[in-house]
């Protein structure tokens, strides 16, 4: 059970012009499941104040979405919840009472979801879906609803509103879709706002962005905000507070200074220490906390971080008696026997090996991309027809003998695309890619099917529900040498054991492992075949940050004992500069910037590098606090349609007319090259902007 009182260094309630104060008693929410009861949340009580920005944060399966749903009143069908007292600006809310939530929810309180795709209705325009909010609710008159729509999407930095309110959600951006679901949120002009992982789908330009947004929105304290997360980087530059959500249980409360600086909670220091920064040593192993959370549908004695925790583990209080909540020396509350108390010795992760490699300079090609072009044109009718998408525009590329190069980038900059033409997937336009095999390269046409593997972003969806686990780690067995699966068991069983997993695993179906452990077996079916290059497209996106730090830290063990190469594709920056010896920025389809990770960190040299490094949220309150963002225009020209001059010229702070007509280059002796024609400039303009207080513009603000 858990009672965290209110929020540290506030008092609950709502102060004159102030909004959003909620006070909730005792929430429990269960699910029934399989014909077992899986207690979801246990008794939580929590306090915040009016126009506060609080951020809950945990693994997946903690219940930080149940308890946001439960707010809203949005549980499933097959969830039960009790809950002593809930009430928002002091007023009580019927928790059983489905016509009071209705009629609250989004007008007392609104939630913002990961996926707006799939929360906007696709086939109403965005002004549609705004305006019905209003309509609901009766914020304003009938006759000022277009004006109030146009107001609503200016208030979320959509230029050219009239426009966009007449689109369709498939016609924008991620980005501005998760504007404009923002937009609709604060149409009924809510107290609190709960913001469920909203930028998880995110390139990190946008996510800074997004966040960027809904801090400026709670500015006023007209409203409360509740973000929702798993990305503690995330949650240093936004919330005020932080509570810490393990099992269903609430186990830390504090300020967000002192949560960061001073976290009493073992399970807090292990989610603070799996976060990569791109400020850390590369040497450093990527944090993760072994094992997983507890059967909710079994009974649970004792502190339920009990079995994971490197202090209380084995230690009669925490195996027996439920730690209930105390004030930390900080100021905080936290659930715990023995807070603040450092382990006599850590454990170590079974996967822990240093991520970082060392570089592999002079090795044999395994692969060799020259020049590659591939263009798409757009389905459409007239001119339309004929726009062209260069989604590779004249690449090159080269990947040693176990050598880890990363490809970054925002969305729709080319780099899946690059990946599928470079195996076959894609056949490109002009340009040469070539394989190693026995010392020599061939035409990637000639490419045998073990030659690469890839390890795709979602597990869930790449592992095929009917199958067991040891029919899909066999599949690319059977397809290359026949046979049945049952010739393959201890092949799969060996495989197992090399990602972490338990041989007896083979005969469970992939809805029974958790996503982490869903991962694993993707890996391990990525290296049945034994490849000489296995492709990790957004490979952890979909990961809690803990997850993370186990399966990067797996990869880097299993190509140290195996030796093949690696190329992630990955927005998270962070992620690329532990795990990768060399990384290649993508733009519009084009290379602008390569070097080793840690010169591209240190000293980026084109713009378009230097805006993603900017954008990285840094774990650290103080820091986040003090950061200058470089931001960039997003509503840009389509740099895919440009076939002359410098692809990044409609969003970059530098352009100028000779980027217009001049494409820059790379040098391809250079170790550190970058297509930029103002690379000097570029580079002193970022060192300017680093020492630049964070209330001043940035060069590249738009």
């Amino acid at each position: 059970m858990t009672t965290v009182h209110e929020q540290p260094g506030t008092n609950g309630s709502t102060s004159t012009g102030h909004r959003g104060a909620l006070e909730i008693d005792a929430l429990s929410v269960a699910y029934a499941v399989g014909g077992r009861r899986l207690r979801a949340l246990d008794a939580v009580s929590l306090r915040m104040a009016a126009g506060h920005r609080m951020a809950i944060v945990g693994e997946s399966g903690s219940g930080k979405s149940t308890l946001g749903l439960a707010l809203m009143g949005l549980l499933p069908r097959n969830s039960a919840s009790t809950a002593t007292g809930v009430r928002i600006d002091g007023a009580p809310v019927d928790m059983t009472s489905a016509k009071q939530l209705r009629a609250m929810r989004g007008r007392t309180m609104a939630m913002v979801f990961q996926d707006a795709k799939a929360s906007l209705d696709p086939v109403r325009t965005i002004g549609s879906q705004i305006a019905e909010v209003l309509r609901v609710h009766r914020i304003v008159p009938k006759n000022a609803i277009s004006a109030e729509v146009e107001r609503l999407l200016t208030a979320v930095e959509i230029k050219r509103p009239t426009m966009v309110a007449e689109q369709y959600p498939h016609e924008l951006s991620g980005g501005m879709r998760q504007r404009a679901m923002i937009a609709t949120a604060l149409a009924g002009r809510p107290a609190v706002l709960i913001a469920d992982e909203p930028t998880s789908a995110l390139d990190v330009t946008t996510q800074a962005t997004v966040i960027d947004l809904l801090h400026r929105l709670s500015d006023d304290g007209e409203m409360s905000t509740i973000l929702i997360t798993h990305d503690l980087a995330l949650v240093a530059g936004f919330a005020d507070s932080v509570t810490v959500m393990y099992a269903g249980e609430i186990v830390e409360v504090g300020n967000v200074d002192q949560v960061y600086s001073w976290p009493a909670h073992p399970y807090t220091r292990a989610l603070l220490a799996s976060i990569p920064s791109i400020v850390d040593s590369r040497a450093d192993v990527l944090g993760s906390i072994p094992g997983s959370l507890p059967d909710l549908t079994q009974p649970l004695v004792g502190c339920v971080f009990e079995p994971r925790c490197p202090v209380g583990n084995g230690r009669a209080e925490c195996c027996t008696i439920t730690p209930r909540p105390q004030a930390t020396d900080a100021g905080g509350l936290v659930s715990c026997h023995f807070p603040g108390e450092l382990p006599g010795e850590a454990r170590a992760d079974d996967t822990a090996v240093p991520v970082a490699l060392t570089r592999t300079t002079g090795r044999p090609p395994v692969l060799e991309m020259r020049a590659t072009v591939k263009t798409f044109h757009r389905r459409g009718f007239g001119a339309a027809r004929q726009a062209p998408v260069v989604a590779v525009g004249g690449v090159d590329l080269l990947i040693g003998e176990g050598e880890s190069v990363g490809i970054v980038g925002e969305s729709g900059s080319g780099k899946t695309t690059l990946a599928r033409v470079l195996i076959g997937l894609e056949k490109a336009d002009s340009g040469t890619v070539a394989v190693s095999l026995d010392g020599s390269l061939m035409p990637v046409e000639r490419l045998p099917r073990d030659f690469a593997q890839f390890v795709f972003q979602d597990p869930g969806d790449s592992l095929n529900p009917l199958m067991s686990v040891g029919e899909i780690i066999s599949e690319p067995l059977m397809l290359r040498d026949g046979g049945r699966a049952g010739r393959y068991r201890d092949r799969v069983g060996t495989l197992l054991d090399d990602v972490g997993l338990r041989a007896s695993m083979a005969d469970r179906r992939p809805f029974e492992l958790s996503g982490g452990q869903r991962q694993r077996v993707a890996i391990a079916r990525a290296l049945s075949t034994q490849p000489k290059l296995i492709i990790a497209d957004e490979a952890v996106a979909s990961l809690d940050m803990s997850a993370r730090g186990q399966i990067l830290n797996l990869l880097a063990r299993l190509q140290a004992e195996h030796g093949f190469a690696y190329l992630y594709i990955s927005h998270d920056l962070s992620m690329v500069r532990h795990v990768c010896d060399r990384v290649v920025v993508m733009y519009g389809g084009r290379v602008v910037e390569t070097a080793d990770a840690d010169t591209l960190f240190a000293e980026p040299q084109h713009p378009y590098t230097q805006a993603l490094i900017s954008a990285v949220p840094i774990p650290d309150p103080t820091v986040e606090r003090s950061r200058q963002r470089m931001l960039l225009r997003a509503d840009a020209v389509d740099a895919h349609a440009s076939t002359v001059g410098c692809a990044f010229r409609f969003r970059c702070p530098l352009a100028r007319e000779r980027c217009e007509v001049e494409r820059p280059t790379i040098d391809a002796a250079a170790s550190h090259g970058a297509a930029c024609h103002f690379t000097d400039e570029a580079v002193e303009l970022y060192r300017i902007d680093r020492r630049r207080p964070a209330s001043t513009p940035s060069n590249g603000a738009s």
